[in-house]
């Protein structure tokens, strides 16, 4: 019996205050469906805490609203990308439900980072990362080079969440043709009863030529690391696995997710 070829589906969350068609995580996600053929539902809100953020009022973020989703849906006709939108949320939810019941319809999400306002970006991110059960790809809102993903840095520690990581970027992010597993050494010991060439040989058997680069922390936070490390071996994007501990012990202590959502310096993709 011959089986309908399904689409990959991404959910970019885009809100009135930090929309950008040309860069960030717009351009990234339009980027990225336009290459691969992933159909994209876009959430274009402006919601009740916008007019506070930006200084202007309900009806003129609503006009920009109207346009950067007429703008968006000009750019994925002309790239033959399905685009549906939304732009109104349903309270009797609430904010952060709403969007998980729409994230855990969807393969991926999209999203920044920016945390300069009340319903902000990160705790978009926290939230669908923690109760949405979809993994997050992140990208600041600075990024210019659309999307590439030929060459994937791992934040491996053979735990998980490390390997749900893994796994969610090699399905969803075509064509990686390299990965380079990094390993903090002063972090965490890890354990694992394989060695670096079972490794490579197991990332080869799928095509795909791989590498263990090891790397102290230094006086470095545990994010900067990661995403240096990733961005001198000249990785596209970093895989990791998000909030390995509990929530209250993220909250007291932080952590290497607090950390690169803190300070994003390259597009992450995060898994829990």
């Amino acid at each position: 019996m011959s089986r309908i070829q399904t689409k990959t589906t991404a959910l970019l969350y885009a809100p009135v205050e930090t929309f950008n068609l040309a860069a960030g995580p717009v351009g990234f996600a339009l980027d990225l469906c336009r290459q691969h053929g992933l159909a994209l539902t876009a959430m274009l809100l402006h919601t009740d805490m916008a007019p506070l953020a930006s200084g202007q009022d309900s009806a003129e973020l609503a006009c920009r609203n109207s346009d950067n989703m007429a703008m968006l849906h000009a750019q994925c006709s002309k790239a033959g990308t399905t685009l549906r939108t939304i732009s109104t949320i349903d309270h009797s939810r609430g904010f952060f439900p709403y969007i998980n019941d729409h994230a855990r319809l969807h393969d991926l999400v999209i999203c920044g980072t920016d945390n300069s306002y009340l319903l902000s970006e990160r705790l978009v991110c926290e939230a669908v990362l923690f109760d949405g059960g979809r993994p997050i790809l992140a990208v600041p809102h600075g990024h210019v080079a659309g999307f590439a993903a030929t060459h994937l840095a791992v934040a491996w520690d053979n735990s998980r969440n490390a390997a749900r990581a893994l796994g969610d970027a090699l399905a969803l992010l075509p064509a990686v043709e390299a990965i380079t597993f990094m390993v903090i050494g002063d972090e965490k010991t890890i354990a694992t009863s394989i060695g670096p060439d079972v490794l490579t040989a197991t990332m080869a058997s799928r095509g795909i030529k791989a590498s263990l680069r090891h790397a102290q922390k230094g006086s470095r936070g545990i994010g900067a690391a990661l995403q240096e490390e990733a961005r001198r071996a000249g990785a596209d994007v970093l895989a990791m696995g998000a909030y390995g501990h509990s929530r209250l012990r993220q909250f007291m202590l932080g952590g290497a997710t607090q950390e690169v959502l803190g300070s994003l310096q390259m597009p992450v993709l995060m898994s829990h």
